[in-house]
């Protein structure tokens, strides 16, 4: 079968499942300078962290286990690969020397490594929520841990100026960024929600502005009167002075941290894994953020065209419909819960044969779900997917591109399913619609 490679899809290839643990890339904004990627094959864990050398010409790298890569300028130090750790490395900082970094774990563990000084730690501490990364002082002699709920833990010379940890926020809280002064700090949410202390000035936030993809970080604008906002999808957002803003790069990985590197950054963008729990409601859920991230994702920089009525295709040659979309009773649980596609079998309650794809497209994920089971993803354009799951064979290949009414696989009953089926879902601008308003059945 023929296949046509394209920019989109050499990025969808690295979807290929299973997906590595460790599978991580940087990627540079902003004219910064890549000195090299992260080795799967020489690591056993997650890759989960980053920091650059202060003098723009290299980095860090770390993993869930505590292992530390190094590239450019950035010396090893050492690191954690050895040891047995109680949770895992959420986040890394240098020193001012580049001599040296701290790794941070969830419970608030601190290691140091090199001319890196132990302050002290939050690992004694009964945390309401977990640690999510840290950040140094200007001088090197001392860090601020922030954890998920907004609490900020203040060690050495870093001055503790306030925190989110009596509110009750809408959004988790991401990252932590520190003034020039050190006088001070921004705490930010996933939702792109910002939260002053001490001398740092509000110049912009996320919410309001139409944005539906998370934000992982920030990095400061030079004179430190204004910061950039980093997006899961690799999109940047200034405010006030800061002059580093770029549009959305589509690619299924999302940004999971980053760091400043000269007159930009580089962001660290982390593998989508495919959740791997026993069949339940837990599973289940987490499977559709599965879905809803590798969609997002890969359609960050299309621009969304909503479909036409009845302009896409049959999803089998005989359809029959046996469950809708929106609120249903659960056939396994029995409880009232939302349906995100519609179910459909051939005549007689046999299988239907094929799933077929319902619109032109390229293949950009072929996953082996706890809940969905076997499933496919395609991507046709202006950010309009198509998911077909229980699938018992696959007859494509991610990245593929595929016709409208092409067989992707053979309906089947994998995954938590009460006999053969296909469930298929349309995606329209990043959320689940009724596929019945917009397919063309026989």
């Amino acid at each position: 079968m023929l296949k046509k490679l394209s920019a989109v899809t050499l990025t969808t290839l690295l979807l290929l499942i299973p997906v590595p643990v460790a599978a991580a890339k940087v990627e540079p904004a902003g004219g910064a300078v890549i000195y090299g990627q992260p080795d799967e094959a020489s690591m056993a864990s997650r890759v989960t962290a980053m920091a650059s050398h202060l003098d723009g010409n290299g980095y860090w790298v770390a993993t869930a286990n505590g292992m530390v890569l190094n590239f450019g300028s950035a010396g090893h130090f050492g690191d954690m690969d050895s040891v047995t750790l109680n949770q895992p490395v959420v986040g890394m900082a240098p020193t001012k020397t580049g001599n040296g970094y701290w790794l941070v774990a969830s419970d608030g563990g601190i290691f140091s490594f090199g001319d890196a000084a132990f302050y002290g730690s939050a690992g004694a501490v009964v945390l309401n929520s977990p640690i999510v990364g840290m950040a140094a002082t200007n001088a090197g002699r001392g860090y601020w841990l922030v954890a998920a709920d907004g609490g900020v833990f203040s060690y050495g010379d870093a001055v503790f100026h306030g925190s989110t940890g009596d509110l009750v926020l809408n959004r988790p809280i991401v990252s932590l960024l520190s003034t020039i002064t050190d006088a001070g700090y921004w705490l930010l949410a996933d939702d792109g929600g910002i939260f002053t202390f001490g001398d740092a000035k509000f110049h912009g936030s996320g919410p309001g502005k139409g944005f539906i993809d998370p934000f992982a970080g920030m990095i400061p604008a030079a004179d430190g009167n204004g910061y950039s906002l980093v997006h899961s999808n690799g999109r940047i957002t200034a405010f006030g002075s800061a002059a580093l803003a770029r549009e959305p790069v589509c690619d299924p990985w999302p940004v999971s941290d980053m760091s400043v590197s000269g007159a930009g950054a580089v962001l660290l963008r982390t593998a989508a894994k495919a959740p791997n729990l026993p069949p339940s409601k837990v599973s289940a859920s987490l499977d559709a953020n599965y879905i809803e991230t590798l969609i997002t994702h890969s359609q960050a920089c299309q621009i969304y065209r909503a479909p036409n009525l009845g302009s896409l295709g049959s999803p089998l040659l005989e359809p029959v419909q046996t469950s809708g979309y929106g609120w249903r009773r659960h056939p396994i649980w029995g409880d009232l819960s939302i349906h995100r596609g519609v179910d459909f079998i051939g005549p007689n309650r046999t299988s239907g044969g094929a799933a077929l794809a319902v619109k032109s497209g390229v293949v950009t994920a072929v996953a082996d779900l706890t809940a969905y089971g076997t499933t496919v993803i395609v991507d046709h354009g202006e950010q309009i997917a198509t998911v077909y799951g229980h699938l018992r064979e696959v007859l494509v290949e991610v990245g593929q591109e595929v016709e409208q009414g092409m067989g992707l696989g053979l309906v089947g009953s994998t995954g938590l399913s009460t006999g053969a089926h296909l469930h298929f879902e349309l995606w329209a601008g990043g959320k689940t619609v009724n596929p019945l308003l917009y397919l063309t059945l026989p």
